[in-house]
């Protein structure tokens, strides 16, 4: 009974800690602002280097027209883990990681890094696709300053 109170209580301790440490740097964080995203992909055949094209966009860095090029691995025909580059032209890029279940349409990415007009991107998207095909992200974001 002892050793599991000690336990306990050396767990508590520790956790205050980080706790203490982290506050911080999450104060020091600016807020996530909604991001929403759709895609068509009739360019996408499952290969790398493969793209689809931003259809509709509530960030002005990322214009419609833009593109998220998908490097693999793709692991089959129903599951797609892919790093992606989003490329919005004139040197703006956002890199991150996609996990799409496509048999249940959805899936989520993030995006961790940037450069250009997204330099400092942090962002966590969930993916759904609609009745007609076109892919949705939606969820947050944060640029981070420089």
């Amino acid at each position: 009974m002892n050793a599991t109170k000690t336990m306990l209580g050396t767990a508590a301790i520790l956790w205050l800690g980080l706790a203490a440490m982290s506050a911080p740097a999450l104060a020091a964080s600016p807020a996530m602002q909604p991001l929403s995203l759709a895609k068509e992909c009739s360019k996408f055949t499952g290969q790398p280097g493969d793209f689809c094209t931003i259809t509709q966009s509530s960030l002005d860095a990322v214009p419609v027209g833009a593109k998220v090029f998908y490097y693999g691995p793709v692991l089959g025909p129903a599951i797609l883990s892919t790093s992606v580059v989003l490329d919005a032209g004139g040197g703006t890029t956002a890199i991150g990681y996609c996990s799409v279940d496509l048999p249940k349409s959805s899936g989520s990415c993030s995006f961790w890094a940037g450069s250009g007009a997204l330099a400092g991107l942090q962002a966590l998207v969930t993916l759904t696709i609609d009745k007609t095909g076109l892919f949705h992200w939606d969820g947050g974001y944060s640029l981070l300053a420089k």
